[in-house]
């Protein structure tokens, strides 16, 4: 059995082929055989182009053989034009001819929901596994390099020459391509990587982006992703790219919370696929837009600008300007500077009237005159790393002094000063802060999540963990004492609890723990007790423990202290598709999913993390307050929640799910009362 071909190396010899072969070749210019053929050649490409096909001796000039071997020339990668029923065993002709790397670019596989689609898309993992060849797609549109050149596809963008840059774009859509494309040609920006990853029957996304890391040309990697197949790979990778001096950035689509809906676990209905998504990006210090434009207009930002990790300094030409970008920044979660007190003393002894603040409104100052240091000490604030100017088109009388003013403060600052201008302008007036090194858009939104992007923190290292030797999980979900007990081992601080299969004995165990105490019901394969009548709360004798144990009907029962506390948080793990284990915290009770306010972190993630997370979210601030009375439960609370992650960390694959909810806050710190830990089925 031959060895697969490393990775890296079919990749390489993907976007610097020596010679290509169109599998498929046809002289109908409507078909792909014709029109991959013809874009290789039209696009520049100048080592060997080949059309395979029993009954055409060329196509356009272009020369066909009837199969690889009658060609002259090794052929290093493939583009099959032919139908899926065909293509399983082109590929294998593929690996046996010498082949490094194919691009199967039919349909008919996986994505078909069909029994026979999938056992194709099963057959070709079959074949790169045996015969060690490598497979772009199925279902995809081909490649591009804009360096070599060569373009390897059949997308209206594989027909043009695209203008060589930095930023490489891997997508599991090949049918935007020519849109992504078309959008950096639009602001000035130039392509070096696309590959259209399909359905990944072998070669993922990840497999591209880590090319990506390593080549040369490339300074920005853009990612168009409907899932990832490693969560922890890809926050490796994305370590990798932050010392290797790239930037990342990525759309994620499909991010609907339905397939968390019918969950058992809380964590696991919070922590849905579009929050877990959002949550490993953050930790790895990958930029994220909602739209595709503001993707590559973040691409071509961070491609020119570089990383300007910060808050935004801005300016406008009228108070309702200001307003708009303030409310906008709030929106999509781009944060302002707060300015030192020496850049508000500098700034506010040139206004006329009315008040300063960021964004500034520049009408406040009476004219340029009085105002033409103020956009140098905005963008020279400590606070400040990128700056945006909302303006409208103006006669030179009014625009000159402007932009003179506006070009002082990007070049003593060096920071990055955006302009937008939602009414447009000529394009003299636009060359004149183009001349200055100021970048003019027309969408607020857009720019904004560039914007966003190019100030994301960087990656957060990923601790390194022993984890202890895991508990066995039985082939179940586990009952509450018993996922109690396993958290405690843990380090989890969890409420006295005490197991009993008699009302004498649950007497006892009240006497014992001290009145009032808490009894519920256990019953295998129950989530959530209250919902069934199973937890008495509150209970101050004899008579009425021994009633909570004729009512809650169960052989057995457990008897708890009852906890006293100001406050109920959740903390939990849940395996999120293609993120891997995640943690979550919040508000616990009814405010849980209620208000689905949670922080989520993939893990293994530092506590520093957690710490500044939390105190951005609804529970933080609680604790925070002056008027909460246990300054200790904070810390409590996220010393329980490190112990929840290393109980995740060992008990790793085989699990899939814990619950504590609540999580009783107060004097006496933070408290697990209910447990639920399931095991991965």
């Amino acid at each position: 059995m031959p060895a697969q071909i490393a990775t890296q190396d079919a990749l390489h010899a993907l976007f610097h082929p020596r010679a290509v072969a169109v599998i498929g070749a046809s002289d109908d210019t409507t078909k792909h055989g014709y029109i991959v053929l013809t874009n290789i050649r039209d696009t520049g490409f100048e080592g060997g182009i080949y059309g395979i096909s029993r009954r055409l001796k060329d196509v356009d000039g272009i020369p066909c053989f009837p199969d690889l071997a009658s060609v002259p020339e090794q052929i290093d990668t493939a583009f099959l034009a032919i139908p899926a029923e065909a293509a399983v065993q082109a590929v294998r002709d593929c690996a046996r001819a010498g082949l490094k790397a194919v691009i199967v670019g039919s349909a008919g596989y996986a994505e078909s929901l069909d029994a026979g689609g999938e056992a194709r898309q099963r057959e070709l993992q079959q074949i790169a596994e045996e015969e060690g060849i490598r497979i772009v797609g199925p279902n995809c549109n081909g490649m591009y390099n804009a360096h070599h050149p060569v373009s390897v596809g059949f997308n209206t963008a594989h027909a043009k020459r695209q203008t060589p840059g930095g930023i490489s774009i891997f997508s599991h859509s090949g049918a935007l391509f020519d849109a992504m494309a078309g959008r950096l040609r639009m602001l000035g920006a130039g392509l070096s990587l696309f590959a259209s990853a399909g359905n990944e029957a072998d070669m993922s996304v990840l497999d591209y982006m880590e090319y990506g890391i390593s080549h040369a040309q490339t300074r920005v990697i853009v990612l168009l992703i409907d899932s990832l197949d490693d969560g922890p790979r890809f926050r490796r990778l994305a370590l990798a790219a932050h010392a290797a001096g790239k930037h990342v950035v990525a759309l994620k689509i499909g991010g609907s919370e339905a397939g968390a809906a019918a969950a058992v676990a809380h964590s696991s209905r919070m922590a849905g696929d579009d929050a877990s998504y959002r949550a490993l990006f953050a930790a790895s210090g990958v930029a994220t837009v909602k739209t595709l434009e503001g993707l590559m207009t973040a691409a071509a930002l961070l491609d020119k600008y570089g990383s300007c990790p910060g808050k935004l300094g801005s300016l406008s030409t009228s108070g309702a300007g200001a307003s708009l970008i303030a409310d906008r920044c709030e929106a999509l979660d781009v944060p302002l500077a707060t300015l030192t007190p020496e850049t508000f003393a500098a700034i506010d002894s040139h206004k006329m009237f009315s008040r300063i603040g960021n964004p500034l409104d520049m009408g406040i100052f009476g004219g340029m005159r009085r105002s033409a240091e103020v956009p140098s000490l905005l963008m020279n604030d400590a606070g400040v790393s990128v700056g945006l100017a909302l303006v409208h088109s103006m006669n030179p009388w009014q625009g000159d002094p402007y932009r003179a003013a506006m070009g002082d403060a990007r070049k003593r600052s060096g920071k990055p000063l955006l302009v937008v201008t939602p009414g447009g302008m000529p394009e003299a007036e636009r060359q004149t802060y183009l001349d200055r090194g100021i970048d003019v858009f027309t969408d607020t939104d857009i720019l904004l999540e560039g914007i966003g992007a190019l100030m994301t923190p960087p990656p957060q290292p990923i601790p390194e963990s022993v984890p202890a030797r895991a508990s066995a999980l039985p082939g179940r979900q586990l009952t509450e004492p018993e996922s109690l007990r396993l958290l405690a081992e843990y380090g989890v601080r969890t409420v006295p609890t005490v197991e009993c299969d008699s009302a004498a004995a649950a007497v006892t165990a009240a006497i014992r723990l001290g009145y009032p105490v808490v009894l519920k019901g256990v019953a295998d394969g129950v989530a959530h007790k209250s919902d069934l009548g199973l937890v008495h709360v509150g209970l101050r004798d004899t008579d009425a423990v021994a009633q909570a144990f004729k009512a809650a009907g169960c052989p057995r029962v457990i008897v708890q202290a009852m906890i006293a506390g100001d406050l109920e948080a959740i903390a939990g793990i849940t395996r999120a598709d293609g993120v891997g284990l995640v943690l979550i915290a919040g508000l616990g009770g009814i405010f849980a999913e209620a208000l689905h306010d949670v922080s989520t972190f993939p893990i293994p993630i530092g506590r520093g993390f957690i710490e500044a997370a939390l105190a951005k979210g609804n529970l933080g601030r609680v604790l925070a307050s002056p008027r909460w009375k246990h300054p200790g439960s904070f810390d409590a609370f996220v010393d329980l929640l490190m112990a929840l992650q290393a109980a995740a960390l060992s008990l790793g694959d085989t699990l899939q799910a814990i619950d504590i909810n609540p999580v009783i806050l107060g004097e006496a710190g933070a408290i697990a009362v209910d447990a639920l830990v399931i095991p991965t089925p």
